[in-house]
């Protein structure tokens, strides 16, 4: 993995900051409130973004070559934003505005926009994990600030809205690529079947029954107010600033989760209870706090794509476009679209009794699944949460011989016999008895082991395992051993078999036995 230092980190965090600023709350319809003709424009944007990301998806190879190779045309697809919010004023201006040059006029914003996320997402799939994690937090803050600019005059808004994805993409094309070679990912759609369904699904009931929530409450011809703003962005400050200073420490994945997790959910709560017990101006204050936690949750599962894509070396263009429409578009499409336009059908207003009821289902969804998060997550966690010696291993370094001739060892007991090896081959026998090799003789059975980890570019955790199940060792008696869930271990049992090109734990021994033998 590639490691930022100095002005590249600065860089990739100004970058960062800026790709959120695409979808500001009135969007184009609030910027041009006498052209009716733009007046579905929201609807189209997001459709056609909707679209490219599932084309995104489906064209996952060619995409990726074109990122890592073309970065010139990329930058210039990046750069056509302007030109879409260039038409769109211009014909404004001379007065020759219809549906179907809105449409034109969409189609290159929602082709900017995400040409610009598939820039950033193959970047962030090759910075390192820590990296990454400190990226998204600190980048929530800075949008965090620049949601403030939704009070400067219409022109300002559109002006920061239009410039947000030219700056972005201007410090991704000068962030120049790793001299490191890119990682060799899997692009079949079976390798999502390893996905962290249980830990993605929680954030996405979250972010679309929040979306929707407050999609209640959220009514395009009125200005934000201030304070509901201001409580928005203070809460997200908040949250991210603590697992910022967090990450910074050294806290893993799974620390990183529970930190973002714990007050965002407890903000959550807290404003939709805000929400049902305040009227009129007042509840404002409660939907800006739902609202911060929203965008907090909206971080974190950008944070599990991303450690999933490197743990597994998962396409990234597949999983996180796939990601970004389950996270980002259709949640915004129902806050800011479907169900603002239900309200004014049915002419329902703050006070009637179906947001309270929602509401209120919001909470009690909210505190069951606060409660069972643990119970569902951990072993997902457990498994995509490395440790920095793993990282270094991921990066290059070789793995220990003592880390496999020691594995299973750790936690049991002092002795050098504390793992009970079922079934090991002779070799491995030979070895632990300390007979030493012939000048020419074939490697040991923990030799082998080494270097079928260290080809195959295996963590420090992987190549444990590895060694445990080569030895013959169930994955229930590894999880004892280990003191790991079960399903923690076949967790890596699989990632550990499609790293190695096999199926099963005999295929394994085979290969190294084959190691062994010199075949």
């Amino acid at each position: 993995m590639r490691t930022l230092r100095g002005g590249q980190f600065v860089l990739a965090m100004v970058g960062l900051v800026f790709s959120w600023v695409f979808f500001p709350p009135g969007m184009i319809p609030g910027f041009f409130p006498e052209a009716r003709a733009y007046s579905h424009a929201n609807e189209t944007l997001l459709g056609f973004c909707l679209a490219l990301f599932l084309v995104a998806a489906v064209a996952r190879r060619p995409l990726e070559r074109l990122v890592e190779r073309h970065r010139g045309v990329m930058l210039a697809l990046v750069l056509s934003g302007l030109a879409g919010y260039g038409l769109l004023t211009g014909a404004l201006a001379i007065g020759h505005y219809s549906p179907p040059f809105a449409l034109v006029a969409t189609f290159v914003l929602a082709a900017s926009y995400v040409a610009l996320m598939l820039c950033w997402i193959m970047t962030l799939a090759r910075i390192d994990t820590r990296q990454t994690m400190v990226l998204l937090f600190g980048s929530a803050i800075g949008y965090a600030a620049l949601t403030m600019g939704n009070f400067l005059p219409a022109e300002g808004r559109m002006a920061l809205c239009a410039t947000s994805a030219a700056l972005s993409g201007l410090c991704w094309f000068f962030l120049k690529p790793a001299a490191v070679p890119a990682p060799a990912y899997s692009h079949e759609a079976v390798a999502l079947r390893h996905a962290p369904f249980a830990l993605l699904g929680l954030l996405a009931v979250l972010l679309i029954g929040g979306r929707v929530v407050t999609g209640l409450y959220f009514n395009l011809d009125k200005e934000v107010p201030f304070g509901e703003l201001l409580v928005r962005c203070a809460c997200i400050a908040g949250v991210m600033a603590y697992c910022l200073v967090s990450a910074r420490r050294g806290a893993s994945l799974e620390q990183g989760y529970r930190n973002t997790w714990i007050p965002a959910a407890g903000l959550f709560l807290l404003g939709a209870m805000m929400i049902i017990g305040l009227q009129g101006p007042t509840s404002y204050l409660g939907l800006g706090i739902t609202h911060g936690a929203l965008n907090c949750f909206e971080v974190l599962a950008y944070l599990i794509l991303f450690r999933f894509v490197k743990n597994d070396r998962v396409s990234p263009v597949m999983v996180v476009s796939l990601g970004m429409i389950v996270f980002k578009v259709l949640p915004i499409a129902l806050q800011r679209l479907v169900f603002p336009q239900v309200i004014s059908d049915l002419g329902l207003t703050e006070g009637d009794v179906a947001p309270a009821v929602i509401l209120m289902s919001m909470v009690v969804l909210v505190s069951v699944l606060a409660f069972a998060n643990h119970r569902l997550t951990a072993a997902e966690l457990r498994a995509l949460a490395q440790s920095d010696e793993e990282e270094g291993a991921n990066a290059g370094s070789a793995v220990a011989p003592s880390t496999i001739a020691e594995a299973g060892t750790r936690g049991a007991t002092a002795a050098p016999a504390a793992v009970a090896i079922q079934g090991a081959p002779a070799a491995g026998a030979e070895s632990s008895a300390g007979a030493k090799p012939a000048p020419h003789a074939h490697p040991s059975f923990d030799e082998a082991c080494t270097d079928v980890a260290r080809e195959a570019e295996l963590s420090e955790r992987e190549a444990e395992i590895m060694a445990l199940i080569a030895h013959g060792n169930s994955q229930k008696h590894i999880s004892e051993v280990l003191y790991l869930a079960l399903g923690t271990v076949q967790w890596y049992a699989k990632t550990i078999y499609r790293k190695l090109g096999i199926h099963s734990k005999q295929e394994l021994i085979n290969l190294v036995t084959d190691r062994v033998e010199g075949e």
